[in-house]
């Protein structure tokens, strides 16, 4: 089952592919004008919510880092994008990580897949930021004070570890490309899973070129 929205911000993709229980989208935005404000101002914004979430451990950050930047290492076919690297290996940033973490948790609680947030009350980004609407990646950029020339998101849901995500993201020409972009040279990556007997994980991995 696909289906496909296009929208243009500065310049902005969707696309959304489902297979089965498991699922995976993605979405880049590239801010073309150089002396645009990107965000909101990080000061305006009322964390009042207390985000228990805890900081990902060496082991697993060391685990995604390496997973994606062996992707990034090498020649690959991207489908319709043609072939693509090998690229710069990306760094970690924790403000990319806190958004990914964010809007897992999100899907996860909300049982919400999408890049746009749930605008319920497990959406902490629109609810702390007081908006009408779930938040979207811009949103979730502005929480963490990332301020970026280019950012890209791929969301997933279903897959059972790393690889299996990777291989998912892998299969598709759009998560392909973010994945093997030049423009991005900084990833965060999270997942969440409320109950890993009945519930399937909720994977989002962004990526950046900070201003």
């Amino acid at each position: 089952m696909k289906s496909t929205s296009i929208a243009l911000l500065s310049f902005t993709i969707l696309i959304f592919t489902g297979c089965g229980s498991n699922k995976v989208a993605h979405t880049t935005i590239i801010n073309t004008d150089k002396s645009q404000t990107s965000q909101l101002d990080s000061k305006s914004i009322n964390k009042k919510q207390a985000h228990a979430h805890p900081s990902i451990n060496k082991a697993q950050q060391k685990e995604f880092l390496t997973r994606i930047n062996q992707v990034r290492s090498e020649r690959r076919s991207c489908g319709k994008y043609g072939s693509m690297g090998p690229v710069e290996p990306l760094v970690w940033s924790n403000k990319l990580y806190e958004a990914a973490y964010a809007h897992s948790y999100d899907m996860a609680k909300s049982r919400h897949f999408s890049h746009d947030g749930s605008g319920s009350r497990n959406d902490r980004v629109a609810v702390d930021m007081g908006l009408g609407h779930g938040s979207n990646l811009r949103d979730r950029m502005s929480y963490t004070d990332y301020r970026w020339r280019a950012i890209g998101e791929n969301i997933a849901a279903g897959q059972q570890s790393t690889q299996e995500v990777m291989e998912a993201w892998l299969r598709s020409d759009e998560h392909c490309k973010n994945l093997m972009s030049e423009r991005f040279t900084e990833v965060g990556m999270a997942y969440y899973q409320l109950n890993e007997q009945f519930q399937q994980p909720y994977w989002s991995q962004n990526f950046g070129r900070s201003m």
